[in-house]
């Protein structure tokens, strides 16, 4: 954690005015008028406010502002920025030294001082140049990119230091509004609260899902709804004059007679299958059939042509056993072949012809030869009486083939065909139909949808804000940041049965019951400072992210007057318990000096507590010798 150690104005020919803290509790007091406040408000500038909001006769001349602070591990953090406005430069050494070295230049003008880092006060649009901010929270132990949500939407920005302000620096207004001591109004409420958030939790809005700006999501809304009307206008036109319940019901009953109807179909596939089937086998015998009488034809034909040869060789034969009959009766005749009378004596051409046989012989080979071939007829009848009875088999399986396609084809033909092309158009028809029907159950499904959706986008259209539900500061960081707050009441003079609860919705503390802003200026300035510098005790404990400083004006002083004015009557509700100052001041005298806390106020501590609480005092116009008047010399 830092703490502030200087603070400082240089000028062309000004003596410096400067004033020096020390860590733990650090208390400015003394007459109105004096620049205690103007402390704070130039702290508030040089952390990049955008212009100085306190301006004192005093200043008149200074043209420069200085913050020192120091993160305790032996690192200086100084901020220069011009009185006027603008950048920020940043140097890391010691305020003394830097104008020392310069000064000892011959640079009285502390403008021409060169060297430091140039930083923007504030960053513009999507810049990622380095600014105050990117310098200062790495010093202060902290990330230079914090995201915190800026709006309901999931939006987020980078935490910068002036969100951050409203917990470090407390001015004399803040510290006794009756608004949040958290929130500063206007705009950036979302990012302060979650600012708060980070502190109490050391965890960021990184990640969150951002959501479309409301106008963009009531675009998209109503041109989805205009969309979703243009959808329902055919579906409403096709489902005129149709009712539902007519509809179910004549689906459930053309599905059940589509099924009856389908199952019809496959016993008539089933039947025909068969029979085509069956058909095939009786084809094949008829085919067989045929084959064999073809076959058994071709045989007759070729033992018809063998009989008519046997009968023509029985004819031949017979008539050559005839002849020998009538050889003795033959005229007598000179051979042709010697020319001898053929007669009774033998007639010899042996030398000439060999082998001549006898009518005899002739007579009982022919007879030989018919008895052969009259065997061979009987054969031959006995196998062509066998083929006339294969053929007159197979002419019948042919008939009986024949006459068996015949049925079948008619019974494919004239009935299962038929059936057929009945139950087929029959199931197209009620398939359409039930078709039609479905498309209207689906078209009255897809409306009721669409009408559900329109409904659910009417209501989004109708919302005068659409809110995304954020979870809210965690319950358990905030339960002992009380716990802490009930302990410095405690120190304070609180009964220690003191009960501190804090008010979301409001972003506020309330005691014993009562919201802090139900109570008077003065009690109000106490509760603000205790909550402040309870943050600042329950991060140091926690080790959450923290500067380690805060800076109060005013907790104890709500009507500020110069010495020498007419007394001004404070109102009682206004007023604090007598015993709550002492307290406060003793309590200050023990603060934890890792931590740093500067009070700025009127009220003067006890004399025996002065060194303990670092006192410097503005005496004003009426300082004796010795003594501060003021900040500015």
């Amino acid at each position: 954690m830092a703490r502030i150690v200087e603070i400082r104005l240089t000028g062309s020919g000004k003596q410096d005015a400067l004033i020096r803290f020390e860590p733990g509790p650090n208390v400015v007091t003394g007459d109105s008028d004096t620049g205690k406040s103007y402390l704070l408000r130039l702290i508030d500038f040089i952390l990049g406010a955008a212009e100085l909001s306190k301006i004192i006769d005093e200043a008149s001349g200074y043209d420069k502002g200085w913050l020192e602070m120091s993160d305790g591990l032996g690192n200086t953090l100084t901020l220069e920025r011009h009185l006027t406005g603008g950048d920020v430069r940043a140097y890391n050494d010691t305020i003394s030294n830097i104008v020392q070295q310069a000064r000892s230049e011959g640079l009285d003008n502390l403008n021409d001082i060169e060297g430091g880092e140039l930083l923007l006060w504030r960053r513009q649009g999507k810049s990622t140049a380095s600014d105050i901010t990117s310098k200062i929270f790495p010093f202060f132990g902290m990330p230079d990119d914090v995201q915190v949500r800026e709006n309901a939407d999931g939006k987020t920005q980078r935490l910068s230091i002036r969100t951050l302000l409203p917990i470090v620096l407390v001015d004399e207004e803040a510290i006794i509004t009756e608004g949040s001591p958290v929130l500063r109004g206007g705009f950036a409420q979302t990012a302060e609260k979650r600012m708060f958030s980070y502190l109490l939790t050391g965890k960021d809005d990184r990640g969150v899902t951002r959501r479309d700006a409301r106008e963009i999501v009531k675009a998209r809304a109503q041109a989805k709804k205009d969309l979703i009307d243009e959808l329902l206008i055919p579906l409403n036109t096709r489902l005129k004059d149709r009712i539902e319940s007519e509809e179910d019901e004549s689906i459930d009953r053309l599905g059940a007679t589509i099924g009856s109807l389908s199952e019809a179909l496959a016993r008539n596939a089933d039947e025909r299958s068969r029979l085509r089937q069956q058909r095939s086998n009786i084809y094949n015998k008829l085919l067989k059939s045929e084959t064999q009488i073809s076959a058994v034809n071709g045989l007759l034909t070729r033992y018809a042509l063998l009989q008519k040869r046997y009968d023509s060789d029985l004819m031949r034969l017979d008539f050559m056993a005839e002849s020998a009959n009538f050889y003795e009766g033959l005229q007598e005749t000179v051979c042709p072949m010697c020319g001898q009378v053929l007669g009774e004596e033998d007639h010899d051409h042996s030398s000439d012809i060999k082998g001549v046989a006898t009518a005899d012989e002739i007579y009982a080979a022919a007879s030989a030869e018919a008895a052969k071939i009259r065997g061979l007829q009987s054969d031959l009848k006995n196998t062509i009486e066998d083929l006339e009875e294969r053929e007159a088999f197979w002419q019948q399986q042919k008939v009986i083939s024949t006459s068996e396609l015949k049925l079948i084809d008619g019974h494919l033909d004239e009935f299962l065909a038929p059936a057929r092309t009945r139950v087929s158009n029959t199931l197209k028809e009620l398939v359409e139909k039930r078709l039609e029907l479905e498309s209207a159950r689906s078209d009255r499904l897809e409306a009721f949808r669409l009408n559900e959706i329109k409904n659910k986008l009417e209501r989004e259209l109708s919302e005068s804000a659409s809110r995304t539900t954020w979870a809210g500061l965690d319950p358990k960081a905030i339960t002992d940041l009380c716990r802490e707050i009930e302990a410095v009441l405690r120190e304070w003079s609180w009964r220690e049965e003191v009960r501190v609860e804090f008010q979301e919705d409001k972003f506020d503390i309330k005691v014993d019951g009562k919201l802090r802003r139900s109570h008077g200026k003065g009690f109000r300035a106490v509760m603000h400072a205790a909550l402040s510098i309870a943050i600042l005790k329950y991060c140091k404990k926690t080790h959450k992210p923290h500067p380690g400083f805060i800076v109060l004006d005013s907790p104890l002083t709500t009507v500020k007057q110069r010495s020498g004015q007419k007394a001004v009557v404070v109102p009682e509700k206004d007023r604090i318990r007598p015993i709550i100052e002492p307290m406060f001041w003793r309590s200050m005298s023990k603060i934890d000096p890792s931590i740093q806390i500067i009070i700025l106020d009127n009220k003067e501590p006890p004399s025996n507590l002065q060194g303990a609480l670092n006192v410097q005092l503005f005496a004003g116009p009426d300082a004796e010798l010795g003594q501060r008047g003021g900040f500015i010399p």
